[in-house]
């Protein structure tokens, strides 16, 4: 004996089986609307129950219920801003924010609710605010990487850069200072092969210096500069740039040169730190942490400065290389 399907449905009414209505059983028959719709009203009916159960929260009744919210009157809830709104001053945030909340007099439990609703997300953009501008937090390479002498790079008669140490290749010996060392490559006809481009649009590529397997080190050339590579070139390549002709390809020099010194340099090797929003002036400090280098021993002393609305820089005296740092802001003068 099967039951009767039932549907979440509240029907507007119930069929009146007529005399001339044959005796038809089954799912669809007429004998059995009536008890169809009632099970359906019944169904819609016990899930308003259920709803009403479940605010009840355990209560005997909704209205003991309800006497909760009521309670919280007008003058509970100013309060209550007040306290929060002292907090967040305390803080040092969201002092212009809150001026919004000085309407709250006077409104009814259901108008509360809303604007509690309202109040909530501007809690969510407030510590948004705080981790992105009193806590910010994040990390840094700072590279200490720079040629010595040479590594001058000239086109040749193929898809192909020369290297050299004066500009014509011959007995020279370029020297870079990179991962913390002193690395020497000799002059080399056909060096590193320029990339091709089959496109219809200008394409920029990096010529690097990077440590290839081991200690070998060598040029290479790629659309971007690893984090351990020390930029030489810029290579601007023209549309449709495919044979060894290459008198359309241009050159731009990015190499930074200084003395062989390990310790006395000409200008002290930074990173900048761009902040994800600005701030609303530059009255802060920063705590900066070593993470890791090629020689911990050998950075030195590092330094935050030239702070600005919208990010610093960090320098250190020492001389390692790929230096990770971790910086946090202090700002607590955030008003």
């Amino acid at each position: 004996m099967a039951n009767l399907p039932e549907q979440n449905t509240y029907p507007a009414g119930v069929y009146q089986i007529e005399t001339t209505d044959p005796v038809v059983g089954g799912v669809d028959g007429i004998s059995n609307i009536q008890a169809r719709q009632l099970a359906n009203r019944t169904r819609w009916l016990k899930g308003i129950a259920d709803d009403v159960i479940e605010a009840r929260a355990g209560r005997p009744t909704l209205a003991e219920r309800m006497q909760g919210f009521d309670a919280l009157s007008p003058e509970s809830q100013n309060a209550l801003l007040a306290a929060v709104q002292e907090a967040l001053n305390l803080g040092g945030a969201l002092t212009k924010e809150m001026q919004v909340l000085r309407g709250f007099d006077g409104m009814s439990v259901a108008a509360g609710i809303l604007e509690a609703h309202s109040l909530a997300g501007l809690f969510a953009r407030s510590l948004d605010t705080l981790r992105q501008r009193v806590l910010a937090q994040g990390s840094a390479v700072l590279k200490n990487k720079h040629v010595i002498t040479g590594m001058v790079l000239t086109k040749s008669d193929i898809r192909a850069l020369h290297l050299s140490q004066s500009g014509t290749v011959g007995a020279g010996m370029s020297r870079a200072k990179i991962d913390g060392r002193i690395i020497s490559l000799p002059d080399d006809d056909y060096h590193v092969s320029i990339p091709t481009n089959e496109s219809d649009q200008a394409r920029s590529y990096f010529a690097f210096l990077v440590n290839t397997v081991g200690s070998a080190y060598a040029v290479q050339i790629a659309a971007e500069v690893p984090a351990n590579g020390l930029p030489l070139y810029r290579l601007d390549i023209p549309a449709g740039s495919t044979g060894n002709n290459i008198t359309a390809v241009t050159l731009t020099d990015l190499r930074v040169i200084q003395s062989a010194s390990s310790w006395v340099t000409s200008s002290s090797p930074f990173v900048t730190v761009a902040f994800p929003e600005i701030l609303p002036n530059a009255d802060y400090d920063v705590a900066v942490e070593v993470e890791s280098a090629t020689d911990v021993a050998a950075v030195g002393a590092v330094q935050a400065y030239d702070r600005a609305r919208n990010g610093f820089k960090i320098r250190m005296t020492g001389s390692a290389d790929n230096v990770v740092l971790r910086w946090t802001l202090l700002n607590p003068r955030y008003q």
